[in-house]
């Protein structure tokens, strides 16, 4: 399989999730992306694969948020909230997880 290919498999599992990601309003977007934050926090200094298998669901459904069109006008601010949640990822920032749910 060539490198950054999704499986056809993926592609559609992906596709379903954002024709059901596009059905939610942007409240309730910000609130499941939300979720995975407090659920970050909950792991934050307890378990380091929970931590980061939360922060990873926040960026899928980041990644569906930036997929939305209802958001093209806010693009620049879900980028920027993907590229903070990524420095969480990457261990390159270690503060309180909390500050990201507060930004929303």
């Amino acid at each position: 399989m060539a490198r950054n290919k999704v499986p056809a498999q993926g592609r559609v599992l992906i596709l379903m999730e954002l024709n059901r990601w596009k059905n939610f309003s942007k409240r309730q977007q910000l609130l499941m992306i939300g979720s995975e934050f407090i659920r970050a926090k909950t792991w934050q200094t307890k378990d380091q694969e929970k931590f980061l298998s939360a922060l990873a669901r926040a960026l899928e459904l980041i990644d569906l948020t930036i997929s939305d069109n209802k958001w093209k006008n806010y693009l620049r601010m879900i980028l920027g909230l993907r590229e903070e949640v990524t420095k969480f990822y990457t261990s390159k920032c270690t503060d309180d997880i909390l500050f990201l749910y507060n930004a929303l």
